[in-house]
């Protein structure tokens, strides 16, 4: 600094530069936490955020959710283990979550995955509790890709006692957020195989699990029935044919043909007598007795039912019955 009289001062001190863009150096990070996958109930904090996570309630064999009645269920299996190899179909090393059913008698029941963020797999033990289960050795039936995609779809009967599902995913996902739906039938039958068939037998040797929600030409209902089972996919129209009037010789009694969606009231279409080209039965020759159902439109996903049911609570007998599915 200089005086009026010419001195002049020097100081050392150097006064700070007055720039906005010169910032201090960042201070060194309180935390080094690199986040990766989560592995909850291990004690570590792997995904960095404050704390572990701790696992699903029916992560493990012996804590199964519970889905008798059906309904929908959601799950993270990013919060679960791998309990359970995927033994069936599938891989192994994927998480898993565990569901049971119980029953006091037997009954077909549907299971999908549409709607979760992952690959899935569906295993069903039939008559194996959860907390039963040896790797490899029990029998099952199961459902790795379906629909063309990566979600389930598995329909299987189901015995009396208890029944694990295990919900698993591929070994590689990095997504976990799992919907499962259940749907009880209320019924046994048996698989509808695609294409043509010819279905025989005899009813009187059934039981009667249930009636047609409309009316079927004012049919009598109580009569013992025959039930078949398939699925369809999410906004897939599968058509089905059915007729009990190819051979009416082979047909016994007055039948009557009805299709129905597992978990909803209406029927899609009941059929009694047709008026189409059905011979007369040969001991009543005025009654027309045959039954077709044509087009018949099953729009999925869900589990649809084909039912051969009597008109009248005692009308069963032998049967011929030839279906077409596409």
């Amino acid at each position: 600094m200089c005086t009026k009289a010419g001195t002049c001062e020097t100081s050392d001190q150097v006064e700070p530069e007055d720039d906005a863009s010169v910032d201090p150096p960042d201070a060194p990070p309180i935390d080094a936490c690199v986040p990766s996958t989560e592995i909850c109930d291990d004690g570590i904090d792997q995904d960095c955020s404050g704390a572990d996570s701790t696992c699903a309630a029916n992560d493990g064999p012996t804590d199964p959710v519970d889905v008798t009645n059906g309904g929908t269920f959601s799950g993270d299996l990013m919060l679960a283990m791998d309990d359970y190899g995927e033994v069936g179909c599938g891989g192994n090393g994927g998480r898993d979550l565990f569901y049971d059913v119980t029953l006091t008698a037997a009954e077909v029941y549907y299971f999908d995955t549409f709607g979760s963020n992952f690959d899935t797999t569906v295993r069903v033990f039939p008559n194996k509790a959860c907390d039963q289960l040896v790797p490899n050795s029990s029998t099952l039936s199961c459902n790795d890709d379906s629909c063309g995609g990566s979600s389930s779809q598995l329909a299987v009967q189901l015995p009396t006692g208890t029944s694990c599902v295990v919900v698993d995913q591929g070994a590689a996902a990095t997504t976990g957020s799992l919907t499962l739906h259940v749907t009880r039938s209320r019924r046994t039958g048996t698989a509808l195989a695609g294409g043509m068939q010819t279905l025989t037998g005899d009813s009187c040797t059934a039981t009667d699990t249930g009636n047609p929600n409309i009316p079927c030409n004012d049919a009598v209902n109580n009569a013992k029935d025959v039930s078949w089972f398939f699925t369809s996919c999410p906004g897939v129209n599968r058509k089905l044919d059915a007729s009990t009037c190819v051979d009416v010789t082979m047909v016994h009694f007055d039948t009557v043909l009805y299709v129905h969606k597992s978990g909803t009231q209406a029927d899609l279409v009941c059929r009694d007598d047709s008026e189409q080209s059905c011979e007369a039965r040969p001991d009543r020759p005025d009654k027309i007795d045959g039954t077709v159902l044509t087009d018949v439109n099953t729009t999925g996903p869900g589990l649809f039912w084909l039912v051969l049911d009597g008109y009248g609570g005692d009308a069963c007998g032998g049967y011929r019955l030839d279906t077409n599915l596409d």
